[in-house]
């Protein structure tokens, strides 16, 4: 089982400095869990090479190490230490990407949990400063770095909506279309939002009076009574022309959120509920 684990990966240890992002998550691996760290720098011990790019670390642990040292408390954000690891084969790197941009690699033994470096401390002290994108149309916009994406309130309808907008950090060149996106729908919401809300009504009113047949006094639920129900709460866009918005259902299905997904060049193209 542990050795299925690690035969994905080079039987060359190293040992690196790393800068550790954040712990990411846990993926279940047999009957133990796969962890995953992104790090955003890594000084090779052997060289003195400085690769400053973003990266990820897995390791295996036990159920009962998850929430240990070993598992989720392992790393923490901005951590540097030294470590001893493994490179993922490049025939195991998904293929939309090429080995050196997925830049995996395994854990085999961390050898001192904090440790000082300049180069990545410098990198640290970069990642962490603010970036704050002062816009006519979209306002005063905060790029949220461990998720890749601008982030900023605004009010509509008495109510504060959340914005955000996914970006490629490594490629400011394309902002400008997510940026493009958002500005379109924004200078025109009052109309995007009656038709999401009818498109939204058109799919799911006849669900939101399924959710309700153990109710014997609920009135029927018309698209027109779900259209004025639903209030939109939160809109992303990605790095394309696609959007999705998020609305608040008012209990129609228990609280769960509404959510729309569409393009501006094809209009909408599924309303489903999450959460």
């Amino acid at each position: 089982m542990i050795e299925k684990f690690y035969e994905k990966y080079s039987t060359e240890e190293q040992d690196v400095i790393v800068l550790i992002q954040k712990v990411l998550g846990a993926s279940p691996f047999e009957d133990q869990w796969d962890m995953l760290a992104t790090t955003l720098g890594m000084v090779f011990c052997g060289d003195g090479k400085v690769d400053v790019k973003k990266g990820r670390l897995n390791w295996l642990v036990s159920s009962e190490e998850l929430n240990t040292k070993k598992g989720w408390n392992r790393f923490k954000s901005g951590q540097i230490c030294h470590i001893k690891v493994r490179k993922l084969l490049d025939t195991y790197a998904p293929k939309n990407l090429t080995p050196e941009e997925f830049n995996d690699w395994c854990v085999v033994e961390v050898l001192k949990p904090e440790v000082p470096c300049p180069q990545l401390e410098e990198v640290w002290a970069d990642y962490v400063k603010p970036i704050v994108i002062e816009d006519e149309v979209l306002g005063t916009l905060m790029l949220n770095k461990e998720f890749d994406m601008f982030e900023c309130n605004f009010l509509w309808n008495e109510t504060d909506i959340s914005l955000m907008l996914e970006i490629d950090p490594d490629d400011q060149s394309s902002w400008e279309q997510t940026f493009g996106s958002a500005r379109s729908i924004m200078t025109e919401l009052e109309k995007w939002d009656r038709t999401m809300r009818m498109f939204a009504a058109k799919e799911l009113t006849n669900l939101a009076n399924d959710w309700m047949t153990d109710d014997e006094d609920a009135v029927p639920i018309t698209e027109e009574v779900f259209a004025e129900r639903i209030t939109l709460s939160e809109l992303a866009f990605s790095f394309e022309d696609s959007f999705t918005a998020y609305y608040e259902d008012d209990d129609m299905f228990w609280g769960h959120a509404v959510e729309i997904c569409g393009t501006l060049t094809q209009g909408m193209e599924s309303a489903n509920i999450v959460g």
